[in-house]
């Protein structure tokens, strides 16, 4: 199922409920309120999978506005990472733009979020790699920025040393260190640093996505190519020390 599609109509049917429910159902009401052809998706609707969707937009709405300012940029950036299909584009703008006109804090949202996944780490770290990718929209990540993201990180119960690894295991963040993609260090043997790899492909092969509910395509897709930069990491050092 397209899961962007049924946002907004799954909060006005009370299908999401706590903050991340509230928000889109305001967002929903406003944008929905003057249409009436708009479907419930009843019983096929993911509910987690709704909450994953509606946290992404509403954190990183929260964060494009952390430093005083929200880009076209970064709203673009949002829409091109997630691919979000074109149909749907005024739908998430309605729930991006509430949840960055609105006073009230990230930190409900973030908890809500981090309640919902606990048992499933790296969804939350798909999140926080998310944030990283459209603080990094602009090409320079804002100490209000980095702040964010670590503030939600922590509410998510991710420690300083995945935080790091996060924060430089994408190309676009780290062009030179295939070490820091991993969060491993130059001094380690190959053997510690498989068991490194092998730890992060296990955890975040796209299928531990699917197994936690996740199965709309531009989200599992996201997942395949942050899967590929770890394998593609790991092989560079290999041949970095000639052992590929």
């Amino acid at each position: 199922m397209n899961v962007w599609k049924y946002l907004l109509a799954a909060s006005l049917g009370n299908m999401i409920a706590g903050p991340l429910g509230a928000i889109a159902f305001t967002a929903g009401a406003f944008f929905l309120g003057k249409k009436n052809n708009f479907r419930n998706p009843g019983a096929a609707f993911n509910k987690q999978q709704g909450i994953y969707a509606l946290g992404l937009v509403v954190l990183c709405a929260k964060l494009a506005k952390a430093d005083g300012r929200v880009t076209k940029d970064e709203i673009s950036k949002f829409k091109k990472i997630f691919r979000i299909p074109n149909e749907n584009l005024k739908e998430v703008g309605a729930i991006w733009n509430e949840a960055a006109q609105s006073s009230a804090g990230f930190e409900p949202y973030a908890e809500q979020l981090s309640a919902t996944f606990r048992r499933s780490p790296q969804m939350l770290e798909q999140i926080i790699l998310g944030l990283f990718e459209i603080g990094y929209a602009d090409h320079d990540l804002s100490n209000p920025e980095l702040r964010y993201i670590k503030k939600v990180s922590q509410i998510f119960g991710i420690d300083q040393q995945t935080f790091n690894r996060l924060r430089n295991s994408r190309p676009e963040f780290n062009k030179e260190d295939p070490f820091k993609v991993l969060g491993a260090k130059k001094s380690q043997s190959t053997s510690e640093i498989k068991k490194i790899y092998r730890n992060l492909a296990r955890k975040n092969h796209p299928d531990s996505l699917r197994s936690s509910g996740i199965t709309d395509p531009s989200l599992i897709k996201k997942a395949k190519e942050n899967f590929q930069n770890i394998n593609d990491a790991y092989q560079q050092i290999l041949k970095m020390r000639g052992e590929s």
